[in-house]
This record gives structure tokens, C-alpha cells and sequence, in this order.
């Protein structure tokens, strides 16, 4: 029996779908596989020049049209080969060969935002300042250019190494028109707004923004707003604005999440009002150059410098990160999506957010 690998690999996303993707695309050399989703695998790629690293995503085109979503595909790989921010993950190339279509992307070395918090917690305020304001820039710069995410979640925002954020994931972006509102609910329903959770007409836009909220909590909390993980009274919290943002997230914050996060979508601050928003406009902290987020970012998390840090840090009840079932995380009315575990709030009864 030979010792030489096969030339390709095979990676199954459904029981009748296998992936056999080359060992060797173009100018690129496959390493290791970084994840799969329901349609498609993400691989490592080395350039076989320069041994620069990019992530790379393979589809199969017969599989993109048994879906009806090779249109889709197109849309996504077109608008974010236009996307030209550093908040934003860079298109390298796309390959194409009889059978598979290749995203050849910017790799981002430590992984999303999701498994940054679940491994370490929330952020503390110095760098959630700046790595927020970075996401914020990106999603401006995406509407600036009459886009909507529309799938907006720490999941689909990288990080370089730096630690620096890269928005991705434009698989249910949409182009807008001028005072259209979108009819199609879509995304993940743990960072949908009221008006999609109750199945009307949306602005893209100010969609992202309430999402934008989700993130800007989840990020300051290490959790998410909602404290239920059955689907029927998850939707009722969210059409409720049925939120409590814990008393040790800084008052900027707050007002800050309590912005995005509010019922009426005409109330929601732009990008750029966000942007010029009191916390954000202070830059003392974001010119400092990023550090290694163990060695210094969470290191808060267990210190004890002072007497009112042992006393909130014995008092407070810490949210806990689970996972919640599969049936309880699928995404709305997107079957083809694949099912990403979030972040549950598991907290005491509480009241009602006065301010929604």
C-alpha cells in the first residue's frame, strides 16, 4: 500500500454530500481544514511563493444550484470583492475549476468573536472601545455603499493577529433600494430585531444596528440579552425589548446598547451617529497598539487591586455560556444555514427594561 496521500481530501458536509477538495489549487497549497458549514468547507491555504496563509472557502457549483442558491453565492463572492476596509475581510482571489468555485480570503488567526468570549469572557472597556469602534467603521463603510449584513453576530466577525475585527460573512447581505424595506426574515434570531421576529417589513440598515446592539452586550457582558432558550418565549422577550444590561457595564454603555437596542426602528442611531456617540468619540484609549488578549485584556477578570472590585466580584451573579439545543438555535427560515450555537444570559428573575 502506498504512503502518498491522495491528491485531494474529502470533507462531508450532509450524509449525501461530500466535498473532495485538491490538495493543490492554483498557486496554493491545502493545510488543514478550518471548519464546514452546510453548503460549503473552509480550508487553510498556503501560497506556494510567498507561504503566506489564507482561508479558503469551497463550494461545489452542482450542490449551489440543488439549492437554488448559486445566485446567492455569486451576489455574496461580487459584493465582497468590492469591499475594500480594513474592518472587513479581504477577497484574495477566486478560483474556479470544472466542479468548485474557491474564495481565497484574508485568514484571520484567532478565529471569531463568539469563541474569543466564550474562552475568555466579556471584554474590558479599554479594548471593547476599540475593537467595537473597528466593527462599527466596517458596518458604516458596508451601508455607505447600500448594503445590508443582515447576519450580523460575533460569529461572523473575525479576528486578525492583532486582534483586530473583520466583519465576514456576506451570504444574506442584500442591496438596497432607496426607501425599500426588506420582506425576507433571515439571520439568526438571538440577534434579530422585534420587526423580524414579528414577520414585518424591515430596513436592512437599522436591522444591522439592532444586531450591532446584540454584539456591543455580548462583547461587555460575555452573554446575550435573553434569559430563555425556547423558541416561543425567546421571541416574546425580543418583541418586548425585555432586556436588564448588568449594573457593572459603565453608564456609556448602557446608553449606548440602550440606543440600538430599542423597539422602533426609527429611533435607532445611524452608523455614524454611533460613531460620533460619547464613547466612542473618546480616543484615549484606541491609539494604544493591541496586546495579547490572555496575557493582558481579560486580566481584570481575576484581579483583586481594590476593596470595591473583592465586593462586586463576590456579590455579582456572572451570566454562564452554554449552548443551547440544535431546534432551539435554527436560524429563521433559513434551512440552509448552518445551526451555530449562541450565547444564553442564564441570570436571576429580574424586571423589565423601563427604557423600551
Amino acid at each position: 500500500m502506498s504512503d502518498n496521500p491522495l491528491p485531494y481530501v474529502l470533507e462531508t458536509i450532509t450524509d449525501e454530500y461530500v466535498l473532495k477538495v485538491p490538495r493543490k489549487i492554483g498557486k496554493y497549497q491545502y493545510m488543514k481544514t478550518l471548519g464546514r458549514g452546510s453548503f460549503a468547507a473552509v480550508i487553510l491555504l498556503q501560497h506556494t511563493v510567498t507561504k503566506k496563509l489564507f482561508a479558503c472557502k469551497v463550494v461545489s457549483r452542482e450542490f449551489l444550484q440543488r439549492l437554488n442558491i448559486f445566485v446567492r453565492f455569486e451576489q455574496e463572492v461580487r459584493i465582497m470583492q468590492s469591499m475594500k476596509h480594513e474592518s472587513i475581510v479581504a477577497v484574495e482571489e477566486v478560483v474556479y475549476d470544472p466542479d468548485h468555485i474557491y474564495l481565497i480570503l484574508e485568514y484571520c488567526s484567532h478565529g471569531d468573536l463568539f469563541q474569543m468570549i466564550c474562552q475568555c469572557g466579556p471584554y474590558r472597556e479599554p479594548e471593547l472601545q476599540r475593537v467595537f469602534k473597528k466593527i462599527v467603521e466596517g458596518l458604516d463603510y458596508i451601508h455607505s455603499h447600500s448594503v445590508a449584513h443582515r447576519d450580523l453576530k460575533p460569529e461572523n466577525i473575525l479576528l486578525d493577529d492583532d486582534f483586530n475585527p473583520k466583519i465576514a460573512d456576506f451570504g444574506l447581505c442584500h442591496e438596497l433600494s432607496a426607501k425599500k424595506l426588506l420582506m425576507t426574515p433571515c439571520g439568526s434570531p438571538f440577534y434579530a430585531p422585534p420587526e423580524i421576529i414579528n414577520n414585518e417589513k424591515y430596513d436592512g440598515k437599522l436591522s444591522d444596528i439592532w444586531s450591532l446592539g446584540v454584539v456591543l452586550f455580548t462583547m461587555a457582558t460575555g452573554s446575550l440579552p435573553w434569559t430563555e432558550p425556547n423558541q416561543t418565549a425567546l421571541f416574546l422577550q425580543i418583541e418586548q425589548c425585555d432586556f436588564t444590561i448588568p449594573s457593572d457595564v459603565s453608564p456609556p454603555i448602557q446608553a449606548l446598547i440602550n440606543m440600538m437596542m430599542v423597539k422602533d426602528p426609527k429611533l435607532r442611531p445611524s452608523t455614524k451617529e454611533i460613531l460620533n456617540s460619547p464613547w466612542l468619540c473618546n480616543d484615549e484609549d484606541l491609539t494604544t497598539s493591541p496586546t495579547p488578549l490572555k496575557a493582558s485584556k481579560f486580566s481584570s477578570l481575576n484581579t483583586k487591586s481594590t476593596a470595591d472590585h473583592l465586593q462586586n466580584t463576590a456579590s455579582m451573579k456572572r451570566p454562564l455560556i452554554v449552548r443551547p439545543a440544535l431546534k432551539n438555535s435554527s436560524s429563521l427560515k433559513a434551512t440552509d444555514l448552518p445551526q451555530i450555537a449562541n450565547l444564553i444570559r442564564k441570570v436571576p428573575p429580574r424586571r423589565k427594561n423601563s427604557n423600551h
